[in-house]
């Protein structure tokens, strides 16, 4: 039987990180959350609500790419994994049509779904509005994949990223059902809002630049044990931060700026 489970990698997502959480809640069986030892409160929001949802696993992980361990064992199973950051908060009430689809069988020939982004510039949940870059024309960051598609997929850097698959006989890579080119916003069901260049985490400082590096950057450039490259690779990641030359501006700021109604995502607000 047809099972979708989410794999959460979260660190320091503590204003976002609990609408995450919900909103995905009632679309998946299991919702496995990898914490990446965040230093604000998303730990204790994701240990409450483990409470409420009996769902929800919770693991601690010193690097990234052992949140991929999580996820292994459903390689060749009847299973569609969800990759959901703390940063994107998807339509609940999309997601309970989406579910209908998938479990009916819909997209069994595809390998992986990419769907309806946001990439939030602002956001008022109280007015129910946001404002941003959608997908397309910017890249779509949703991740949803079917392991019934695989064999296996090892040696990922993070979870759902690089490393080597091995299909089973007629999948392949390129079975790529790009579902937001094909729905408007407005009509999706399987739509995201982005939170990139919003501040996400009460500890972070957005004085100077709005976007920030994710674990996996921030472990690539602490690597260097002479604390002056140390302190260069920061200095250059800010400065593009700063003048918005880095990899997210480039993927996630393009097109024109639109605004959004984004009532179905807050509908418990």
């Amino acid at each position: 039987m047809t099972q979708i489970v989410a794999i959460m990698l979260v660190k320091n997502e503590d204003i976002y990180v609990e609408q995450a959480i919900r909103n995905i809640s009632a679309f998946c069986v299991r919702i496995i959350v990898c914490d990446n030892y965040s230093n604000d409160q998303t730990w204790p929001i994701a240990q409450r609500l483990a409470q409420e949802f009996r769902h929800i696993e919770l693991r601690q992980v010193e690097t990234v790419a052992q949140s991929q361990n999580a996820i292994e064992p459903f390689a060749g199973t009847a299973t569609w994994v969800f990759g959901v950051d703390g940063d994107e908060i998807y339509d609940p009430v999309g997601l309970a049509t989406f579910r209908s689809k998938i479990l009916a069988g819909m997209f069994d020939r595809d390998f992986v779904i990419f769907g309806n982004v946001l990439n939030c510039t602002a956001l008022d949940i109280v007015k129910k509005t946001a404002w941003g870059y959608q997908a397309p024309p910017c890249r779509s960051m949703t991740k949803l994949y079917n392991f019934a598609a695989i064999e296996s997929w090892t040696g990922c850097t993070e979870r759902l990223h690089g490393g080597t698959i091995i299909f089973k006989p007629g999948y392949h890579h390129l079975l790529r059902r790009m579902y937001h080119e094909e729905h408007a916003w407005e009509a999706s069901e399987y739509r995201c809002l982005h939170t990139v260049f919003l501040k996400r985490s009460s500890a972070q400082n957005t004085l100077a630049v709005k976007t920030r590096l994710n674990p996996e950057s921030i472990r690539y450039y602490q690597g260097s044990r002479n604390l002056f490259y140390r302190g260069a690779k920061y200095l250059r990641a800010f400065l593009h931060m700063l003048f918005h030359r880095d990899y997210k501006y480039e993927k996630y700021h393009r097109g024109p700026q639109s605004s959004k109604d984004v009532a179905a995502f807050f509908q418990d607000k």
